[in-house]
């Protein structure tokens, strides 16, 4: 059975849901496939790219994780992630009040100099507490340590991390 045309998208995703790479599959007389991600094929392109956390030969590191074996290094930032949200969230005085729990998903860069940038956040939320979910979700953000940056191919590069912070009581 010959297709004509089938456009399917598809996501690509570490385990945080947010490290999407956009995948377009095109079938007809002949399979092409595009993506959303730029190329990067030398090792000057890592230059100003910004890599995916799922993708990246050398995560960027909290400090307490520097000594862990490289194998689990992943598991540690993770871990350690956990313990900055739970630690630093405080849960919206007025939401709570009403009983109201939301999801937050975050995605931000990790800076060549370890610093976290470009933080930006969302959710399905349509009530009037999404903006208090969301701006209590950047705040934690913007209190993560600055890290040990991360490298590829022996350089060190920008990193792109996303991470669902739920809100629930």
């Amino acid at each position: 059975i010959q297709m004509r045309t089938l456009i399917l998208f598809l996501f690509i995703s570490s385990f945080t849901f947010l490290q999407a790479q956009k995948i377009e599959v095109v079938e007809s007389n002949i399979n092409t496939i595009k993506t959303s991600e730029p190329k990067l094929d030398r090792e000057d392109d890592y230059e100003d790219a910004t890599v995916p956390f799922s993708i990246v030969e050398q995560i960027p590191l909290f400090i307490s994780c520097k000594n862990v074996e490289k194998t689990n290094q992943r598991e540690c930032f993770q871990e350690e992630m956990k313990k900055h949200i739970e630690k630093h969230l405080k849960y919206p005085k007025k939401a709570k009040e009403n009983n109201i729990q939301s999801k937050i998903f975050t995605t931000f860069d990790i800076d060549e100099n370890g610093k976290v940038t470009n933080i930006q956040v969302r959710s399905k939320n349509t009530t009037e507490y999404k903006i208090l979910f969301e701006e209590e979700a950047k705040r934690i953000i913007n209190e993560l340590p600055n890290f040990i940056p991360a490298t590829q191919r022996g350089k060190i590069v920008k990193v792109t991390y996303g991470i669902p912070i739920t809100f629930k009581l």
